[in-house]
């Protein structure tokens, strides 16, 4: 058996640090508050198989397509142009998929021997649930109804300096009721953005800051459906801050945490590990685990070439404790 050296370096220990003082800040706040029962929960169920499988994480790692929702300042890391897509299997009849397209940027300098570096993304999250059971205000039955969330990402990135990048994500956000009563739909539509900051300190040590949701609302307004009846209702998504680091062993593993909290005192934690096997370069295979906020997680990953592009098929399973089984996701990506 090959024996595999890991050598200490500073570098480590810098991430050990950060790693220990995200563990500590969290477990010494109150977990009093939470998010749960408010409005947006779609966009807080994490997304694409390789983050979660490591616990929902993503805020800190580079390069990674899917940055348009963990963290737009990522972009700028990318190699190559990316197409994106994720299914998630999920109990209680709900539904939770993505499309996506990522893509680096090299704009011209303002000075001549100087490169910029920057990246765009968009994408589409589509979350909803049917059979749902409608009742009048005696309690009687009215019939079935579906309802479904969605969120449309326009995201952008400048790589300021060769160790900071920032990134800056519009999306609009639309929901609604189809056919809540006959011949008649209740929407709702407001724009919310996202914003991050990636920093790389030293070499393989990357730290990342997100704000998510700042303005993002569901403001719904019955009048049109019932008139004079109707009432205006405003519901205001949790703003998420995040906070974490990863680092990149150069024996193929990466390690990254991070800790989460809301406006509403919800603190959370996410940890995951990635294990990429090296040797067999063109192709990847990679192993990972995850923590998020007490729920496990596990999966793995294939990389692989076709022609000229690459293709990058991911595997997640969410052990939870709530729903009547567990989550799957699965992810497909093409780069090129």
């Amino acid at each position: 058996m090959q024996k595999i050296k890991c050598k200490i370096t500073s570098k480590s220990i810098l991430f050990s640090v950060i790693i220990i003082l995200i563990f500590s800040f969290s477990a010494g706040n109150s977990f009093a508050g939470t998010n749960a029962g408010t409005a947006g929960a779609f966009l807080r169920m994490g997304l694409g198989a390789r983050d979660l499988a490591m616990g929902d994480v993503g805020v800190a790692i580079p390069g990674n397509g899917y940055g348009i929702y963990y963290n737009p300042a990522s972009l700028p890391y990318l190699e190559k142009r990316t197409a994106l897509t994720t299914y998630t299997y999920l109990a209680l009849d709900r539904q939770l998929n993505f499309v996506g397209f990522a893509s680096p940027l090299h704009p011209p300098a303002a000075q001549p021997g100087k490169k910029l570096s920057a990246g765009v993304g968009v994408g589409w999250i589509s979350a909803g649930t049917g059979d749902l059971v409608g009742r009048n205000n005696s309690g009687g039955i009215t019939g079935e109804f579906d309802y479904f969330d969605n969120a449309f990402y326009f995201a952008f990135a400048l790589r300021l300096a060769d160790r900071v990048s920032v990134g800056f994500a519009p999306k609009i956000l639309y929901s609604y009721f189809p056919d809540l009563t006959e011949n008649e739909s209740l929407t709702t539509s407001r724009l919310g953005f996202d914003a991050g900051i990636l920093v790389n300190p030293v070499d393989r040590l990357y730290v990342g800051v997100q704000v998510r949701n700042v303005n993002a609302q569901n403001r719904w307004d019955t009048s049109t459906i019932y008139g004079s009846d109707g009432t205006t209702t405003t519901e205001k998504f949790p703003q998420i801050y995040r906070f974490g680091a990863s680092y990149i062993f150069d024996f193929g593993l990466l390690a990254t945490a991070e800790l989460e909290t809301s406006d509403y005192e919800d603190n959370q934690i996410h940890a995951g590990l990635e294990y990429t096997y090296l040797e067999l370069v063109p192709y990847a295979f990679s192993l990972r685990a995850g923590y998020d906020d007490s729920d496990l997680a596990f999966g793995f990953g294939a990389g692989f070439d076709v022609w000229k592009v690459r293709g990058q098929l991911d595997y997640a399973y969410q052990i939870q404790d709530v729903p009547p089984f567990d989550s799957q996701v699965i992810s497909f990506a093409v780069s090129f």
